[in-house]
Order: structure tokens, then sequence, then C-alpha cells
């Protein structure tokens, strides 16, 4: 009988040198009917990831222990994403029927393990078994020690018989190999082309699609003369966007982005900023002031937070980017300004209680910054980048995040985004100064307790306007604490970090304004 398998990250010797995984244990149950085994090993990518063609070898010394007779091959097959089942799926039949053809084996039983390797794999060997392709082959999965008790056994063959089951007809040794080309070379032109982002656009970390996306829409959609309007909550990137998209559009004699916020001025002194004003245009205005938006002429400037000014500034923004037309406050005459407008909103540019809808339809172009939440798969590179900036403070020896706190880091929902990720990375950096590793019990209570609200605390206020009325918004906050709190006082104080004695005082003034 042939015994096939891939190696999985279950399949490690331990110190001892044993192992649990499913490639000894199902050996052990077929020892006796197994004459040779193929293993079959994915390259190792760096050398701190898996070297699974070391477990194969120690596992083959195993086998060839307690089976001398046994002939043992370690293949190793050229996947990269053992989870893309475009390029696992051909590339295993090619193996496995270079395999067979080389040495004359299609008619031998065939004992294939499906637990070790991903789920694409065990997905692929179903496929070529149940197909036909795989004839006079058994399909088995080992259960862990916990599992194994229950059953009272540590393996189990897999019957998969099913009458409508596809047809799938095996291609030649040709067609096998022009396909795994085919999407070898798919695959490794996307990868340049995600290569070629980063390098161009390299501020802005991560290799999600949805990045990649953002990345595009800088490159390929911008130019020197695009208006665009930047869409995404606090702390995802936007002033980052915003910086790249300058360093390549920006034009000659512009040395730097010009820059303004609308969230951090009053609403009543937000124009007079923008635009400027004369003298005598309202109480206080003693004299003519120039208006950013008149110093950016031949210039790109970003205003971020746009959904911060009042609806008129908005209108008088919508002209400036319609036909480089401004006035001053208080005068009657019309400027012309040539700059580039980037803005940026956290507000939903949908509702029209919020956003002028000809405001936003002006902007030539739109780039959504996704939250960091829907783009898990960047935190680790995020981490990285930011321990390698942290690394020029502190010691030179590496920070290095265990398993236990880099799962945790990746479950969070990151209210606060990229920057609430940057800051607790300083913050963990401060207290673990030089280097090493640090999972979660080496941290203490306050960090795990802070990490999951470690936000500005302008990141967890809702944008403004508000939906509704403040008191509203204050009595629904009160009633959740109430709710939480069981209705007990003390408890809703604690909560809504009260002094003590705050709600029952305030309960006293609500019983006395009924009565």
């Amino acid at each position: 009988m042939i015994y096939l398998t891939f190696i999985g990250n279950h399949d490690r010797i331990d110190p001892a040198g044993e192992s649990t995984g499913a490639v000894l244990t199902i050996f052990r149950q077929y020892r006796e009917q197994i004459t040779q085994v193929f293993m079959l090993v994915t390259p190792q990518k760096t050398q701190a990831s898996v070297n699974y063609r070391q477990i194969a070898d120690q596992i083959a010394g195993i086998m060839a222990a307690e089976k001398p007779d046994i002939q043992i091959s370690v293949v190793q097959i050229p996947l990269n994403n053992p989870v893309d089942f475009d390029l696992v799926y051909p590339t295993l039949l090619h193996e496995i029927q270079s395999i067979l053809e080389g040495r004359n084996l299609f008619t031998f039983p065939k004992l294939i393990n499906i637990t070790s390797g991903t789920p694409t794999m065990t997905t692929c060997w179903v496929l070529l078994q149940q197909s036909g392709i795989l004839t006079n082959a058994k399909l088995v999965q080992s259960f862990e020690t916990r599992h194994a008790r229950e059953r009272g056994r540590s393996t189990q063959e897999v019957n998969l018989d099913i009458d409508d089951f596809p047809q799938i007809n095996a291609p030649d040794a040709l067609r096998r190999q022009l396909t795994v080309l085919s999407r070898q070379y798919k695959q490794l032109s996307e990868r340049l082309h995600a290569d070629e982002l980063d390098e161009q656009v390299p501020d802005l970390i991560g290799k999600s699609p949805a990045i990649r996306e953002v990345k595009a829409q800088i490159l390929q959609d911008v130019t020197s003369d695009t208006h665009v309007l930047i869409i995404g909550e606090r702390g995802t990137g936007k002033q980052i966007v915003a910086n790249e998209i300058w360093q390549h559009y920006h034009r000659t004699g512009d040395s730097q982005l010009l820059t303004f916020d609308c969230g951090s001025l009053p609403e009543n002194l937000i124009e007079s900023e923008l635009f400027g004003h004369v003298k005598g245009a309202f109480t206080g205005a003693t004299e003519d002031k120039l208006g950013i938006l008149q110093q950016s002429q031949g210039r790109m400037i970003f205003l971020d937070e746009i959904g911060n000014l009042p609806r008129n500034g908005q209108q008088a923004l919508l002209r400036f980017i319609n036909n480089g037309e401004l006035r001053q406050i208080g005068s009657s005459s019309v400027q012309k300004v040539k700059a580039q407008v980037i803005a940026a909103t956290n507000q939903n540019i949908d509702d029209p209680t919020l956003f002028a809808q000809d405001l936003k339809d002006r902007f030539d172009e739109r780039i959504f910054l996704p939250p960091l939440r829907e783009r898990r798969e960047d935190i680790p590179m995020l981490i990285r980048h930011f321990l390698q900036i942290q690394r020029n403070y502190v010691s030179n020896t590496p920070l290095i995040l265990a398993d236990d706190l880099m799962d945790q880091l990746l479950r969070h929902n990151w209210p606060g985004n990229v920057r609430e990720l940057e800051k607790f990375i300083r913050r963990l950096v401060r207290y673990v100064p030089n280097g090493g590793s640090v999972g979660v019990a080496e941290l203490p209570e306050r960090y795990l307790r802070d990490f999951v609200n470690d936000t500005e605390p302008e990141d967890l206020l809702p944008a403004l306007p508000l939906p509704y009325s403040l008191d509203e918004y204050v009595e629904q906050i009160l009633e959740k604490a109430r709710n939480n709190a069981g209705n007990n006082m003390a408890e809703v104080d604690r909560l809504l970090r009260q002094n003590p004695g705050t709600e029952r005082q305030r309960q006293y003034r609500k019983r006395r304004g009924k009565s």
C-alpha cells in the first residue's frame, strides 16, 4: 500500500522526539500494510516560518526505525500559497500523476491522509479520489487525542460515495503542466504588481485587496488637476493618502502640502480662515486677512474634515472647486485661484443633512479607506512597521510579539483604527525597552484592559452634527448604563465614571420634577 500525505503544522516533532500529528498516527494504524510513503512538503518561506522539509525528515527517521524495510520519499512541491485552490489543485494533480506514472503505481492500493495540511489541500485530495483520478484509494482522517478518547479510535476511513459526484477528467501531462505554469505566472504577476504598488506608495502600509485598490487609485486615477475626496473613519490614514498624492502630483515650486483642518476651529471662524475677509466684514475684523485658499495659488491643498464646514461654507468651496473662484467675506470682488483640492471626511457623504450633495459630486475621484477591522490581514505588517520605527529610539534588540498577544491584536476591532494600533505599539515598546519576546503573560492587566479601549478621546465621539439632540443622546447613554447595571445606582455611577451618589441625586430630581 502507498501512503500519500502532506506535512502540516501539527506534525511537528516534540523535544522528546515524538509527534501526535496525523502523519505518524495514520502510519502506525496501517503500518503493516504500507510499503511506500510519499510525504509532500511546501517550501520554507522565511527563516522564521515552519520548515516542513525538516519535519518530514524527522518523521522519515521515526518511520524507518519502526519499519526498516519501508521506502520513504520526501517530495517538495512548488506551492507558495497553500490555500490558493487555483494553484494547489493543478500542482497536486501534476505531482501525484508524476509520482504514479514514474513508478508505475496507478493500480497499487493507496492510503491518503486528509488531516494534515490546509483545508484547501484536503478538498483537493477528495476531488482526486472521488473523481477516479486516484483509483483504489482510501481517505483517512486522524483525531486529536481528546476526540480519539471519546470515539475509542484515533483514525477513521472517510466514505464519500456520492452517486451524482461530478465527473472530472484527468488531463494529460502537458496540459497539467501548462495549467500549473499559467496559474503560477498569474500569481507571480499579481505579486509583482503588488510589489510595484508598495514601492511607489511606500507610506500606505498593507497588502490587503482594499489597500491595493487605494494604491492603484493614487497611481492610476489621479493627476495634477484631479480634485480628490478621501473618505474614512478617524485614524484610517487619510492624511497619509493626501501626502502620497502630493508626493506624486505636486507642481514645481510647491514645496510642501498646504493643510487646513476644518475641524480645529469654531464654525464661525472656518470660513474666514478658508476664504479670508476684508476689514470691517464683521466685529473684530480690524484688518484684511488672506484666507488659506488664497495662499494656495499653484499649489495642492489638503482640507481635512470638510464635513465640519457649515452649509454656506460648503457651497463656497463648491464654487472654488468648480471654477477656481472665491470671494473674501465682506468683499464683492471675485478672485481666481488655480489650486488642486484634496479633501477628507469621516462623515456619511450620502446624507444630505451632513454633506452638500453637489459638493460631493464635484470631486473628480473618491478614495475610500477601509477601517482596520475590515483589513485585519494588514495588522502584522503594520505592527512590524511601527516596531521598526520605534527601534530607532530604543534598543536595537527587536521586540517580538508572542502568538497569544498577536492573536489578541488580530481579534480586536480597533475603533481608533491604525492610529490606535500605532499608539499601542509605542506604549508596548516603552514598557519593554530592551526588546525580546513579549506575550500576554508578560503584560500587566492594565495593558490588556486598556488596549481594547486605548483610543484618543475624539475617536470615541460620534460624528458631528449629532443625529439627534444632545439631551436625547445623553438619555440613551444613561438608559444603557441603567440596563447594564440592573438599575443599581452605585453601579451606574461606576459605569459612567461619575462621583458616588450622582445617579441617586439624578433620580431624586427626576421624581421631584414629576410631583
